[in-house]
């Protein structure tokens, strides 16, 4: 067994004469300064362990030491990087601007004015955290630099005078995208260009050439040959190439400006890839929906997750087809169509470039008549199944550690998950992005925010709410648990989540959809999933003749009376603790279930 102390930099080893070893984890950002290594060791060839521990204290202090000035030496930023860096964040947020536009009702005065009431305080939200909780605000604003600086093989030192200045200046951009939003809502007739350009003023910087003074623009002479500026806009790709391939490089490089992440650039492009693979690196200009539907048959035949799975992946695609695979291993023309949705946008892109005619993507999408997906709640018996005190800390807490077979490890999301579900109603992927500034009290009673911002996402509009936490929630140790969390200073509720392409929930929801509903014997596809712990609630709430308005109100449903819309809530605090605390499941074992 190995002895641990001091943070872990102390450690010991058996069978090592009790010599104690000094142990440095390498920050994430300097790895690769030490070939990709992760942590080093260090005999103190010292067996006694008061020693040890003052020669670890000593090259703690020196280790820090070191990594910080090897920050130093880091490359300060450039002003064209800094430029750079700020065009791709202005870019990303006026297309979140135009996002918001969209999705209000432009024709209808009440709606204009509820939008505008929202961001209002969306804005006045942002100034008090920035005000109340600042130092928390920039862990999250540094987490955004850190993803553009990765795309852009930057490497700074974060406590640098240059980089401080470019995270305020990300905020100041966060709080005038409020106003462009506004003027968008306001119907001002301001486009991109005027965006670009007060981001210019507010900023102090030249970010975009191309907005050029309208008096000097007036002085730019006539071009001396008028049919040469003609036949540059002969259709030809941005990189100057016509194959399929320069073209996607070109494509998926516009997306790594306009600050899509690596993670889905990465998903994006494996399918761009996987259409060259198929029907070979053409010139992009001929590509038809001749050989669109080419690409679509092969699909049909090819397993799903080909390029991960153990049996198929050292196959190519001829072997692959060769197989004859049932039905059963090929792909779902669900799944083909999400394949297709991205090669429309690729399509597009061509469109606009003006290297292709038409889309030849576009309109070859399966027509899939969209299967019946009822999801029932769950019984008292598949409840006392599910949380039998046995079976569910078997599956929610006592995880076998994947480096250390004889050891298991706590999995917090995996027990409060279902628990918040039958008492709450959310939506897994609400309950799995909360924040912890989501749960707070209000009028003296514990509320979980649902909430859409920067870091979560909701459903529909009707989907922002609060909902109570449920008092058999605060007697299984919720509230302590996120007051725990909260004195650790995380940030996020269920931080050991990571963000997947839908959200949060990703993991979780395969947890308890492929291993322990099914080994509880409760799993059907599509009808008993997770997910039907809403529904369980839901049906709680009807079942206890709440009324109708109330159940909406609590489960973010867009039908119903609704006081939101006049400025109002709906129903008080008490109220809304009051009807879900009549949510009860007889003949569970709570006491047992408590960790």
């Amino acid at each position: 067994m190995v002895g641990i102390d001091l943070k872990m930099s102390l450690i010991s080893f058996p069978n090592s004469g009790n010599t104690f070893y000094f142990r440095s984890r390498i920050p994430s950002d300097l790895r690769e300064h030490f070939g990709g290594m992760k942590e080093f060791r260090l005999s103190l060839k010292c067996a006694i362990k008061s020693r040890s521990r003052k020669i670890s204290r000593v090259l703690d202090r020196k280790v820090l030491r070191l990594y910080e000035t090897i920050r130093q030496g880091m490359k300060p930023l450039t002003i064209e990087e800094i430029k750079e860096i700020l065009r791709i964040e202005i870019r990303k947020q006026i297309l979140h601007a135009h996002h918001v536009y969209e999705g209000t009702n432009r024709w209808s005065d009440s709606g204009v004015t509820e939008s505008l009431k929202s961001v209002q305080l969306n804005e006045s939200n942002l100034k008090e955290k920035l005000e109340s909780s600042f130092r928390s605000y920039q862990g999250e604003i540094d987490s955004k630099l850190e993803e553009i600086l990765t795309s852009l093989d930057i490497e700074v030192n974060k406590n640098s005078v240059d980089f401080k200045k470019l995270r305020n200046k990300f905020i100041d951009l966060y709080l005038i995208r409020y106003d462009w939003i506004k003027d968008l809502l306001n119907e001002s007739g301001k486009n991109d260009s005027d965006f670009k350009m007060n981001a210019q003023q507010k900023l102090g910087l030249d970010l975009f050439p191309e907005l050029m003074n309208p008096i000097i623009e007036n002085l730019v002479p006539e071009p001396k040959e008028p049919y040469e500026v003609q036949r540059e806009s002969t259709p030809i790709s941005p990189t100057g190439k016509s194959s399929l391939s320069s073209n996607i490089d070109a494509f998926f490089e516009r997306k790594r400006i306009e600050g899509k992440s690596v993670k889905e650039i990465g998903s994006d492009r494996t399918i761009a890839e996987d259409f060259v693979e198929i029907i070979g690196d053409i010139d992009f200009s001929r590509v038809t929906k001749k050989e669109v539907s080419h690409y679509i048959d092969i699909q049909t035949k090819l397993p799903t997750n080909r390029k991960k799975s153990p049996k198929y992946r050292d196959s190519n695609i001829q072997q692959l087809v060769e197989m004859n695979l049932s039905d059963e291993e090929t792909q779902s023309p669900q799944n083909i169509n999400k394949k297709l949705t991205k090669l429309v946008a690729f399509g597009n892109w061509g469109v606009r470039q003006g290297i292709l005619s038409s889309n030849p993507f576009s309109g070859m999408k399966f027509s899939v008549k969209k299967q019946s997906r009822s999801r029932n709640p769950f019984t008292a018996d598949e409840l006392r199944k599910i949380l039998h005190p046995e079976t569910y800390f078997q599956y929610t807490t006592k995880f076998e550690h994947p480096f250390m077979p004889n050891r298991s490890t706590l999995q917090m999301p995996y027990y409060w998950i279902f628990l918040l579900g039958i008492f709450s109603g959310m939506r897994t992927n609400e309950m799995c992005q909360l924040r912890l500034i989501d749960i707070k009290k209000v009028s003296n009673i514990w509320f979980m925010f649902i909430e859409d911002s920067e870091e979560t996402k909701v459903k529909t509009e009707s989907a922002v709410r609060k909902v109570p936490v449920h008092p058999q929630l605060i007697q299984l140790g919720f509230v302590d648990y996120v007051s725990k969390l909260k004195r650790s200073k995380k940030e996020r509720l269920f931080w050991e989540l990571k963000e997947e392409r839908d959200g949060y929930a990703s993991k979780v929801s395969r947890h308890f959809n492929e291993r322990f509903l099914p080994a509880v014997g409760v799993w059907e596809k599509y009808t008993k999933v997770l997910y039907c712990t809403r529904h369980t609630f839901i049906n709680k709430l009807y079942s206890e003749k709440v009324d109708e308005n109330v159940i909406r109100s609590l489960i973010g449903h867009e039908k119903g009376f609704t006081m939101k819309h006049y400025g109002g809530e709906p129903f008080s605090p008490e109220r809304l603790l009051e009807e879900i605390s009549k949510v009860s499941y007889s003949k569970i074992n709570w006491k047992r279930l408590k960790i």
